[in-house]
């Protein structure tokens, strides 16, 4: 099946405490089915629902299709003490062309199966939306989301976020066209909103009220905000002194001049920065492309690192090292909370370009956050549109096992083509990351509490970018400047 039916989001039931919970945001609610209000319904006499009302306002009611199967039925005090609609596999609901042009869309949707209604095909739709009644939904610009499975599955929701489609002619439990992939199960709310949920703040929102609601659990997207499209209006630059995403200065930030440069002297600062020499344990690269001194140095007002092509020493050949140089810069000194930004210029081929913080020098918490690392160059993927953000932990004192929470935005530019300017603001309860002064990225702060090194490198990512085209060697990843704000209050 095609990408844009993937499972955005799929988890299981947990308990929530009971109490009330705000309606979902209305802003952008373009249909809002919900199980639980018979209000919104219109009943045969035998309680088969035939048609289901949109509670968001905009009529977009949806009506049962002519199937002459069993018809969708209300089933009270089903999940959590709500009603569900229960769907038997052959019939389900038709609904009108919500948005005819191509924009955002984020869907939810909290479903379940139990074992008596397990069977039918495996890709049974929760939902399809077919602007292009020729082509499949699993064809662009239609979407949909499936169950991928025919056997039961407990409470859960299920999410779908994307960009540049219209919505609608739609089905619920069905595609839109044909009646092979009809739902087998329990639907309990819909909400469509024809705009991405804005921030983390809105995200969590609209999560927790269906989470309370149906007793499913949060997914780990609810902790995060990843932006789905272009930048908004791009901040202009009023003070170079304050951060270009907050140009009001409402962090009332002050500059930390301890790790602050603009790269304008001759050579790098020895008391502020350090360049991997093979020195003691530090990192030698990524295999199989040496970190050497001679791939960092200053000009014309940047820090350049570059990839290389060249034959390196024969000690390292033996440690797996051949053909390829790149390098690392780091700070001696160890950075906390505060806003980071740099202005920089990706290198223009599929060695890597990164702007990361790391501490690795306690064997039991060891922690990594990466402002980005971009692929400027490759074949095949999109690499050199797509902005990477990420934050590991790579050890605690309970465990050594890897935990990640990373994301990507995808610019509408080559990250390559030019110099942006990029930040990133570290805060006890929050991470964000920006492009040009606007946020792509919110996540919480659950594990990052202690001082890291800043870095720049360029490494040799084959598993990830591809392998390096010798034609674009040697190339350049260069820093305007790195400036590092504490927050004033």
């Amino acid at each position: 099946m095609s990408r844009s039916i993937l499972l955005a989001a799929l988890v299981s039931v947990v308990c929530y405490a009971s109490g009330g919970t705000p309606p979902p945001l209305a802003n952008g609610l373009v249909l809002w089915l919900d199980a639980a209000d018979a209000s919104k319904m219109t009943f045969d006499a035998q309680n088969h629902l035939l048609r289901w009302y949109d509670k968001s306002g905009k009529s977009n009611d949806v009506t049962v299709d002519d199937s002459t199967g069993a018809l969708p039925q209300r089933v009270e005090d089903a999940m959590n003490g709500h009603s569900v609609v229960r769907l038997s596999g052959s019939s389900a609901f038709l609904g009108k062309t919500i948005r005819a042009a191509k924009g955002p869309m984020t869907l939810l949707i909290v479903s379940r199966r139990l074992n008596g209604q397990s069977g039918g095909e495996t890709w049974q739709r929760l939902f399809s939306s077919r602007p292009w009644i020729a082509e499949n939904d699993n064809v662009a610009p239609n979407f949909a989301i499936s169950v991928q499975q025919p056997s039961a599955y407990a409470p859960a929701l299920f999410v779908l976020e994307l960009n540049d489609v219209p919505i609608g002619p739609f089905a619920v439990g069905r595609n839109v066209v044909g009646s092979t992939e009809d739902l087998r199960g329990d639907i309990a709310e819909v909400l469509v909103y024809d705009r991405h949920l804005a921030s983390l703040e809105e995200r969590q929102r609209v999560f927790q009220y269906l989470a309370q609601k149906w007793s499913v659990a949060i997914p780990k997207a609810a902790n995060s905000w990843t932006r789905i499209g272009p930048l908004d209006t791009v901040p202009q630059r009023i003070n170079a002194e304050l951060p270009l995403s907050d140009q009001a200065n409402d962090g009332q930030w002050k500059l930390d001049t301890q790790f602050s440069d603009d790269f304008n002297g001759a050579t790098l600062n020895t008391s502020r920065w350090h360049v991997n020499n093979a020195t003691g344990t530090e990192s030698l690269g990524r295999k199989p492309a040496l970190f050497t001194p001679n791939n960092a140095y200053l000009s014309d007002g940047h820090l350049n690192i570059v990839f290389r092509k060249e034959n390196v020493p024969q000690k390292y050949v033996r440690l797996g090292y051949r053909d390829y140089s790149s390098a690392m810069v780091r700070t001696i000194e160890r950075s906390f909370y505060g806003y980071y930004e740099a202005r920089a210029k990706p290198m223009d081929s599929a060695g890597s370009s990164a702007f990361w913080l790391a501490w690795t020098g306690l064997a039991d918490n060891a922690t990594e956050i990466d402002i980005f690392e971009i692929g400027g160059k490759t074949k095949g993927a999109a690499f050199d549109r797509l902005y990477n953000m990420n934050a590991h932990v790579w050890a605690t004192p309970q465990s050594t096992a890897h935990f990640s929470d990373g994301s990507s935005w995808i610019a509408p530019w080559r990250l390559a083509s030019t110099f942006h300017v990029y930040g990133f603001d570290w805060q006890p309860d929050t991470l964000r990351w920006y492009v040009d002064g606007v946020l792509v990225r919110e996540a919480k702060n659950t594990h990052w509490f202690f001082p890291m090194q800043i870095l720049f490198d360029s490494e040799a990512m084959w598993n990830w970018f591809g392998v390096v085209d010798d034609t674009d060697l040697p190339s350049t990843f260069s820093v305007d400047y790195l400036k590092v704000w504490r927050r004033g209050r």
